[in-house]
Order: structure tokens, then sequence, then C-alpha cells
């Protein structure tokens, strides 16, 4: 009895290093695994910010000086209007931003309350609670420093507060997390029913003998790749549009941006998610490593998207990776339109990344799949 048991297990280790693909999913997935989790936190730094400084005087500098301290706000530059700060956190190139007031410093300096905003993109909710939190922070560190100074002075007993620091989150100024998670949430969804779907197209072809009968007909592989594609792309709008209004009706969550654009959008996007899945299925052997491979690209789209997790706190080389996946793009073309109202001015930066991406993969897959039925 032993003999045949070992036998066959054996003869399943001997299957199994045969099969690489499986072998390689065995080890990576687990690493990928305990690598990204490992990294991810909601301890956001280095937060893109712009300074309006109407004070131009050494109290404001100070507080700008006290704030970059932290790590958490990068100082990017200084704006000289209202509107400059509203098209540097539209575009996604800032999200704080900090306005002193002409008067803040003569404020202080007479021994009253100077008053500086802090406005926060709050978009993405968990950034802002951390942003607001810290500047909050710094706010009454400074304040309380100034009225120690001024109590040894002796210019008052009992000073008035030096500083008064008003936040203002904007876009999602309650803070909801319907508001910032849902948009996320349909990219991530309409990605994995992209993937999987066209993951299991080729490949359920292959091992039903029925690919080569295919291709020796008329059928141009382009021809093939759309008769695959064209169902996937009315399932994935008709998900979208599902998931939009249930998040309308049940969650309140308001879209307040152009739904066209938002739907143009969404092509670029499943046109490159559906790239990635035709890629899996002409790779794959068999239905099983297709799913495989799917789960595989699954951890860094929910992960290293900024959809949960904000990339600002993670190490450099997963920022990279998460700039190269398309749902990062369409994730924020999703809350800039759903959540900011913007327009094409702000979102073409990531339509056209998501262009480019489309271009590679449909070139990369489209060479496996003449290779696949060569």
């Amino acid at each position: 009895m032993w003999n045949r048991i070992k036998a066959l297990v054996w003869k399943e280790l001997l299957q199994l290093r045969r099969d690489r693909l499986t072998l390689a999913m065995i080890l990576f997935i687990p690493l990928m695994q305990i690598t990204i989790y490992g990294f991810l936190n909601n301890d956001v730094k280095h937060l893109p910010t712009v300074v309006l400084d109407e004070s131009h005087s050494q109290e404001s500098r100070d507080f700008v000086q006290a704030m970059a301290a932290t790590q958490y706000f990068d100082i990017h530059e200084e704006v000289s209007s209202e509107k400059e700060i509203r098209q540097h956190i539209d575009s996604g190139v800032a999200q704080v931003a900090i306005w002193f007031p002409p008067d803040y410093a003569r404020k202080i300096r007479s021994g009253g309350t100077g008053q500086a905003l802090v406005i926060v993109d709050a978009s993405n909710s968990t950034v802002a609670g951390s942003a607001m939190a810290v500047a909050f922070g710094v706010g009454q560190t400074r304040g309380t420093a100034l009225m120690f100074d001024r109590m040894g002075y002796g210019q008052a007993t009992r000073p008035q507060t030096a500083i008064e620091l008003r936040i203002r989150p904007w876009y999602n100024p309650n803070l909801r997390t319907p508001n910032f998670i849902i948009p996320g949430l349909v990219a991530i969804i309409v990605s994995m029913t992209c993937v999987m779907f066209a993951s299991g197209s080729i490949v359920k072809e292959k091992e039903r003998g029925t690919l080569d009968q295919v291709m020796v007909t008329p059928v141009r592989p382009f021809e093939l790749f759309l008769g695959k594609v064209i169902p996937v792309i009315g399932m994935a709008y008709a998900q979208m549009t599902v998931l939009l209004v249930l998040a309308r009706v049940l969650f309140d969550v308001p879209i307040a941006g152009n739904i066209p654009l938002l739907y143009a959008s969404a092509f670029l996007f499943i046109l490159a998610m559906l790239g990635i899945g035709i890629r899996i299925s002409t790779a794959a052997q068999s239905q099983a490593q297709s799913s495989q491979m799917s789960f595989m690209m699954f951890l860094p789209m929910v992960f290293l998207s900024d959809y949960i997790f904000p990339l600002n706190g993670m190490p450099l080389a997963f920022r990279v990776i998460g700039e190269l996946i398309p749902v990062t793009h369409f994730i924020r073309i999703m809350r800039a339109i759903v959540m900011r109202g913007v327009g094409i001015e702000v979102i073409w930066i990531h339509a056209l990344k998501l262009i480019v991406f489309i271009v590679v993969i449909w070139a990369i897959a489209i060479k496996g799949m003449r290779r696949a039925s060569a």
C-alpha cells in the first residue's frame, strides 16, 4: 500500500514540476501577497501642497516650514489666487492648499488671533482625514508656542489663541465613505469582469480543440478578437450602469460631472482590461491556469491602484507599479468626474496613459494570438 501511495505522490510532484506556470503561481502569489500587505498602510505622507501667502511674513513662512517638517506635506509651489488653488486641486497636482490672508501676521503681532485656511481634497477620505489631523496638530503646536512667548513677554496673563486654523475639505465635506469607496469599487468590479471573461475565451477554445477549426476558416485574428470582446464590452457597460444607479439610489452618491465623458473614458479602460484578459488567455494552456493568472492580476489591481490604500504612503517601487496599472488611472478619472465634476481638461492625461497602455497590451495580445494559432 505505501509503495503505491509513494508512487502516486511522486507522480503528482513530477506533474507539478512539469507545470511550471502553476509552480510559479504557488510560489509567487504568496510572496506577492506578503510583500504587498507588509507595505500597505494608511499613514499618508508627502502630500503635494501649494501655498497662497497673502501675508508674506515670517510668521506664515514659519507655519509652512512646520507643515513641511512633518513630512506629510510636500510644498510644491506658491500660487497667487484662489482660482489657482482650485485648478491645482481639480487637476490632482495638489491635494492640500494653505492660505494665509493679508492680516495674518499683523493680528499675531498685535496679540490677536491670526487665521489661516487649510483646504484638503476630500475625494479620498483616507488621505483627507490624515491631512486634516496633522494640519490641525501643527496649528495647535504653533499656536501654543506663540501663546507661551506672549506670556513670557508679559503681554497678557490670559493671551488669546495665537492661531486659528480653519480646515475645509472640498468635494466630500462630510468625509462620507461611500463617496470615496464606490467610484473605485465600480472600477475594480468592471476590471475583474473584463479580465475574467476575456481570459477564459481563447483558452476555452484551446481546451475544446475548436480554436484550430476557427483559425482555418476565413475568420481573421482581428475578427476573432472582436467577436470575443464585443459581448464583454456590452456586459461591462451594463454592469457599470447598474452599479452607478445603485450607488445613487442606495448610497446617495451623486455624479457631479459629465456622464458621457465618464462612459467614453470607461471605453478606454474596458479595452485596456480586455487586452490583459486576452493576453492571459493566449498564454494559458488551460482554464485553471487562466484563473490563476487572473487572480495574480487582481492583487495589484486592488491594493496598488489608489482604491483604498493611497500610493503616497508606499515605497517608490510600488508607486511605479501602481502608475502602470490601468485601474489606477480609471479610478482617478472616476473620482474626478463623479466627485469633483471636472472635464476633459483635467482627465486627459489619465486618458492618454490608458491609450498608450491599450496600444502596448493589444500589440502583445495579437502577437500571442498568432503564436497560439501557429
